[in-house]
């Protein structure tokens, strides 16, 4: 590969560590006006040095030199939206990693200090799954109750109209629709929270399934934490 002096038109090949020893001396029989040379490289992938960077590569990233040929700063390149988005997303991911790490760390720590055995993780399981257990059942228990409510108001309403046969029975009562309506409601937010007791004691049960696997690992391997 050919590298090109722009100061003085000249080109010499890479000679690994000896470019540093004919930079030395191409900048000695030539001063720079500042003392300092740039590399950067073009659209063809060659290596050029100078005093100065030529316009159309002066946005791109750059190494400076002193005059013995070693590198003493860089300037960096103007990046593109595309290239500023992936970083940003690299160090999201970066700093994500991180977060979860001292997470498990955490957690771990959290572990051994709050549990002597995996009986003691089980009790406390067993229990708080019997608390969520017994909250769910009366929550089915309160919708059973609803349910024959319901029974009970659509008997009602087949006694009046739109809901009876004969032309000529009465209007629905507005009392009678408006209890039809919050039972409905209700229902409707009981059946939500039935949902949403069960999804939580699968949840917790999940959670201690962890917890004791996990548990069982660091005391296999005798890990420990500092206090």
């Amino acid at each position: 590969m050919q590298h090109t002096d722009s100061r003085r038109g000249l080109q010499w090949p890479l000679l690994g560590g000896g470019l540093a020893l004919l930079l030395a001396v191409l900048t000695a029989a030539a001063p720079v006006k500042t003392g300092t040379v740039y590399k950067w490289t073009d659209d063809k992938g060659e290596i050029h040095y100078g005093d100065a960077v030529p316009a159309q590569y002066a946005e791109q990233e750059q190494t400076i030199l002193n005059q013995h040929g070693l590198a003493v700063g860089a300037i960096p390149g103007r990046h593109s939206a595309e290239q500023i988005a992936a970083e940003d997303a690299a160090h999201a991911t970066e700093e994500s990693a991180r977060d979860a790490q001292k997470k498990r760390q955490q957690r771990d720590q959290n572990l051994l200090a709050t549990y002597l055995s995996v009986e003691e993780i089980e009790t406390l399981r067993d229990r708080r799954s019997e608390i969520i257990d017994g909250q769910a059942r009366v929550i089915s228990q309160y919708l059973e109750q609803l349910t024959t409510r319901t029974t009970q108001l659509t008997e009602q309403m087949r006694h009046f109209r739109p809901y009876a046969t004969k032309a000529t029975a009465p209007v629905l009562p507005a009392h009678l629709a408006e209890d039809v309506v919050r039972t409905l409601e209700d229902t409707q937010s009981q059946q939500r929270a039935l949902r949403a007791k069960r999804e939580e004691l699968q949840h917790t049960r999940d959670q201690f399934a962890e917890d004791i696997a996990r548990f069982r690992e660091l005391k296999e391997t005798g890990k420990s934490f500092k206090k």
